[in-house]
């Protein structure tokens, strides 16, 4: 590839030097010979005594080695109450360590060699990828066995894996386009179809370490995996490794059962993910999609190249080029081996051209029935597959892997041959055929995510379908609360604990005192990707005001509540936006939590304190005092050195990076600000995890505000 480009570069500059100017008819004017054919290397496969597949390939080209194995398992094996189990099973499986060494331990003994081996679980299958050289063979398929074979998972590496899931969750509905695609493939396959579910903190909670460990033990086995290794490789060598890493590996029972019939309704309508910190719409429209082993598959190829391939197709042209609606439009009719794709048509467009743009695609998609591709679409349509059809052979990894996946899903090794022999024969009629029998533009499910009321029109009077309005907040985890045992003589155990605290840090009336607090200082967030310290500064004025300003990476983020109203710096836009009720809801349950505000009512308070019990937080007993608000149920939870009287911690259920959760504050470096003990450091973590710490270099009580910070930017 590498040589291909520098002689056309060296061709290029050929021509320049020669002063004289290329037309488009001379380019077209070019006679090129045939390319050469294709030589497929042969790839030797074999069945171990205990059901495992072996495929290997040589190619000595350079001193490495590669293994692939694909186990047939997935995510369409998970209990509904747990989504997302396969993928931190296929995690943990590669982190979590093995009898004879910890993940950690793989990861040194791996670099140390400059060797790699990853793991992962999709939707219908898991895989195991592996590299190193040639003289470490022996080292990474034993490494691999292990990992196969004897995963511990290790319970550090599954919290983890956990917390990035919740992570992931808190964040996906940043991204509008990430919304379409969730939404769209619940319209086509159902919600609580394997093909569209999707994780949420109650099944992330659910797991369990058994869970990945009878899940492990359930699948993989030796019948249902299959196992490449190519490159610097001697067979014989190999297949004697092999069989001493995995030829004593029995061959379990497990038959796995046959994916869920797909079932789908064609109807036509519009689906509405109202987003209000967006200017752009982002539109997904179609329907199912089909096989590969479907008859007109080939014929389906060259349409989807003319309807929606790129630059030059019909959607592009007509969405983008001509009506200037979108940057970018496409779209194709996906097929599958064991269940259907998916047809759509995706285009992003400014609020306030959404229908239109919308209506636009939908011209293109009838006209795929109505007009017949010209000559010159016939020829870009299968010269789009075809000159393309070399680069499934353009590595041995391609090769073997291919092979693989055509045995995994009983698709005829000559699969690819024979479809590029149909593509070369297809013609405009056939395409037009595959559209009328394959495309319903009149029976579209079409999803929408945008701001609705910058829309050139309302959808529910567009035309395109009835409307229903998704529902794209995230299910918090089921809270919970802490046994609390509300008895009278908890009830004054937990009054006289909490004044016992309030006095030992300064006393009712010097908290009553307070009206408004500034700081400066460092907010740490803890990631799994490691820490980043970011600069903020706070300034409030008790009750209900409040603004922060937080610097990440030079910019800075806003937030501002005054009571009833509140604005935000927009993840997405950058642009300041309003508070969603949810928002201030949570504003008012921080502030509600404040040290401050909780003892500046200690002899007066809106809420009931009872004690709670002790434990051990962090090395120190502490005893509790559950504050419960008028609900009978507790908002937060002071954890008090019963030595000192000093609060050392709080729990209560809030958001951390990861979601939602029970968090812990924990509290140190207390000093003297204004007659009142505050602790100039907080930690934060979630589920056991650091999640955060705010340390303050500078804490103000009383000190002039500038009002005009809580009012709209």
């Amino acid at each position: 590839m590498k040589q291909l480009v520098t002689g056309l570069m060296l061709a290029v500059i050929c021509l320049l030097s020669c002063g004289g100017s290329v037309s488009a008819q001379d380019v077209e004017s070019l006679k090129f010979p045939p390319l050469h054919k294709l030589q497929v290397p042969e790839v030797q496969d074999l069945l171990l005594d205990n059901g495992l597949h072996l495929y290997l390939l040589e190619d000595h080209s350079l001193p490495l080695v590669h293994v692939s194995a694909r186990i047939n398992c997935g995510e369409w094996l998970e209990p509904a109450d747990k989504i997302g189990l396969a993928g931190i099973c296929g995690e943990v499986l590669r982190t979590g360590g093995t009898e004879k060494h910890t993940g950690d331990e793989i990861d040194e003994l791996l670099e140390g060699v400059g060797a790699s081996i990853e793991t992962s679980i999709g939707t219908t299958s898991g895989s195991a990828t592996g590299s190193f050289l040639t003289e470490y063979t022996d080292m990474g398929l034993e490494v691999l066995a292990e990992i196969l074979r004897q995963p511990q998972f290790a319970p550090d590496k599954i919290d983890l894996a956990k917390v990035e899931a919740r992570s992931e969750i808190s964040r996906r509905n940043d991204d509008p386009m990430g919304i379409a695609i969730r939404e769209f493939r619940k319209t086509i396959y159902g919600s609580q179809s394997f093909l569209a579910r999707v994780p949420e903190y109650a099944t992330i909670n659910a797991i369990t370490r058994d869970d990945l460990v009878d899940f492990h033990e359930e699948y993989f086995q030796p019948q249902n995996i299959q196992l490449a290794v190519w490159g610097d490789i001697k067979p014989e060598d190999v297949i004697a490794l092999i069989k001493k890493d995995f030829g004593d590996w029995p061959k379990g029972s497990t038959e796995v059962p046959p994916m869920p019939k797909i079932t789908y309704k064609f109807d036509e309508r519009v689906f509405l993910a109202d987003k209000e910190d967006v200017n752009q719409s982002t539109i997904l429209m179609g329907h199912i999609g089909g096989l590969l082993t479907d008859d007109d598959y080939p014929a389906r190829i060259v349409m989807n190249n003319i309807f929606g391939a790129g630059f030059g197709s019909r959607l592009f042209n007509q969405v983008r080029s001509k009506e200037g609606l979108a940057y970018a439009a496409s779209g194709t009719y996906t097929a599958n081996p064991t269940f259907p794709g998916i047809f759509y048509a995706f285009t992003s467009t400014k609020s306030e051209t959404t229908v239109k743009a919308a209506k636009e695609a939908i011209k293109v998609i009838k006209s795929m029935q109505t007009d017949p591709p010209t000559a010159e679409e016939m020829r870009q349509g299968k010269e789009g597959y075809l000159n393309s059809f070399v680069f499934n052979f353009d590595s041995k990894g391609e090769v073997i892997n291919r092979m693989m996946t055509s045995d995994f899903y009983g698709i005829p090794r000559e699969f690819l041959s024979d479809i590029k022999n149909k593509v070369e024969k297809v013609t405009a009629d056939d395409v037009v055929a595959a559209a009328k029998k394959n495309l319903h533009p009149d029976q579209l499910h079409i999803v929408v995510v945008g701001k609705s009321t910058d829309f050139d029109e309302p959808l529910d009077s567009a035309g395109l379908g009835p409307v229903t309005n998704l529902d794209i907040s995230i299910p918090p985890p089921p809270k919970q609360e802490p046994k609390i045992s509300v008895t009278p003589e908890n009830i004054e155990k937990g009054k006289t604990l909490l004044l016992a605290a309030v006095k030992a840090q300064g006393g009712v009336k010097g908290f009553q005192a307070v009206k408004s607090i500034t700081s400066k200082g460092q907010f740490t967030l803890v990631t799994p990707n490691g820490e980043f310290p970011l600069p903020f500064e706070s300034s409030r004025v008790l009750p209900d005001k409040s603004h922060e300003v937080i610097s990440v990476m030079g910019r800075k983020i806003l937030d501002i509540w005054n009571g009833d109203k509140g604005w935000k710096t927009s993840q997405k836009t950058g642009d300041m936006v309003a508070k969603s009720s949810d928002d201030l809801a949570k504003d008012m349950a921080q502030e509600r939590r404040l040290t401050v505000e909780i003892f500046a009512q200690a002899d007066k308070p809106d809420y009931q304190p009872v004690f709670a019990g002790q434990e051990d937080v962090q090395g120190t007993t502490v005893s509790y005092v559950a504050l419960l608000g008028k609900d009978g149920k507790p908002f937060c939870r002071i954890g008090v050195d019963p030595k000192t009287n000093m609060v050392v911690s709080k729990t209560y259920w809030g958001e951390g990076p990861a979601g939602e959760g029970q968090i812990l504050e924990t509290y140190s470096d207390y000093k003297d600000v204004s007659g009142i003990k505050l602790p100039m450091t907080s930690t934060r973590y979630m589920d056991g995890n650091k999640i955060g710490q705010i340390t303050y270099s500078d804490f103000q009580i009383n000190a002039k505000v500038d009002t005009s910070l809580f009012q709209q930017p």
